[in-house]
């Protein structure tokens, strides 16, 4: 029998933040201490609230995963690292994995060793000087124009003018998606004239364009990626969240070497 772990990770934390927005030492502390405990717990909430998001949103893409995998027979498969998809390069997981290599090579050459243990005061403040300046650079490096072939997944609406879209990275030579899916916001006049029945093409693929921005940031406390890696850890002391100008959806013209478009 399949047990959901929803309910058990709902409850932990549940049991958490119940756990830390009512410390019995409230009643000792003066208006002043108690007004800024208050306020470090209320942020320790949103965080712990927002790691239970990104939970449970990986949990439906596994069990999404595993229901495909039952209803093509491979249920049985177990699934292991060496065989987890890695990220579309033309997806914003492709540009994490990638300023993550750039991070890598960068202090591999950096005069600046990386903090441990037993780092001395001085060396620490000189990587964090060397770090504050690559994160800047890489900032400015990786915000780029881009047009990436996906498909439209899922539809929440926001307000009454665009959506939360979740988009699948589509791999158009193999016609196969590729990596996790994503989201962002579109208009939703964007979504009506990409999806416009268009005469002879079938191919439900669309080309998302805008502008990848990375936002790298400094976290002194941030030494590894954590239980559920967010935001995304890219490397000691830096993590990176990020935004997406769009620009524009609009359907993909079909080539005489694409491959036969598949149904979504």
């Amino acid at each position: 029998m399949h047990l959901s772990i929803r309910p058990i990770l709902a409850v932990g934390f549940a049991s958490l933040l119940c756990g830390v927005a009512t410390p019995a030492t409230f009643a000792q502390n003066t208006d002043g201490d108690l007004a800024r405990e208050n306020e470090r717990l209320q942020a320790r909430v949103i965080d712990l609230e927002t790691a239970l998001a990104a939970a449970l949103a990986r949990i439906a893409e596994l069990e999404k995963s595993l229901a495909t995998a039952a209803a093509t027979g491979s249920a049985s498969t177990p699934v292991t690292a060496s065989k987890v998809a890695p990220p579309a390069k033309a997806s914003p997981a492709g540009r994490i994995e990638a300023i993550r290599q750039a991070y890598a090579t960068a202090v591999a050459t950096a005069p600046e060793p990386l903090p441990t243990a037993k780092t001395s005061e001085a060396d620490g403040v000189r990587y964090v000087r060397w770090l504050k300046k690559w994160i800047a650079s890489t900032n400015r490096a990786f915000r780029s124009r881009v047009d990436w072939p996906v498909r439209i997944v899922d539809l929440r609406p926001k307000s009454s003018i665009d959506q939360f879209v979740t988009f699948q990275p589509w791999d158009v030579d193999r016609d196969e998606p590729v990596g996790g899916t994503f989201e962002i916001v579109v208009p939703n006049r964007a979504i009506e004239r990409a999806r416009r029945p268009r005469a002879g093409d079938e191919d439900p693929t669309l080309l998302l364009g805008g502008v990848f921005i990375p936002a790298i940031r400094f976290d002194e406390t941030r030494f590894s990626p954590g239980p559920f890696d967010n935001p995304p850890f890219i490397g000691t002391m830096a993590e990176l969240t990020w935004r997406f100008d769009f620009q524009g959806l609009s359907s993909r013209i079909r080539t005489t070497e694409d491959p036969p478009a598949t149904k979504p």
